[in-house]
């Protein structure tokens, strides 16, 4: 299970894959939407450029993260 300060990787697949793919970043808070849904908001080791501007946070569903494992 997941838990607030873990490191995560963004896997990269989906409609955010081509920027947030096999980024980092740290748990910052988790959280379920009203239909149940757990997300995750991360806070990027390094910010995320994201159209024209960098974002330092996102938060997006759970299952677009897997628990990064230091590079083993």
């Amino acid at each position: 299970m997941k838990k607030v300060g873990d490191i995560v990787m963004f896997k990269p697949t989906g409609k955010y894959g081509k920027w947030f793919g096999g980024k980092l970043g740290t748990i910052e808070r988790i959280s379920y939407s009203k239909n149940g849904k757990l997300y995750f908001r991360v806070r990027w080791l390094e910010p995320v450029k994201y159209y024209d501007e960098y974002t330092p946070w996102s938060e997006f569903q759970a299952d677009r993260f897997e628990i990064w494992d230091g590079g083993r």
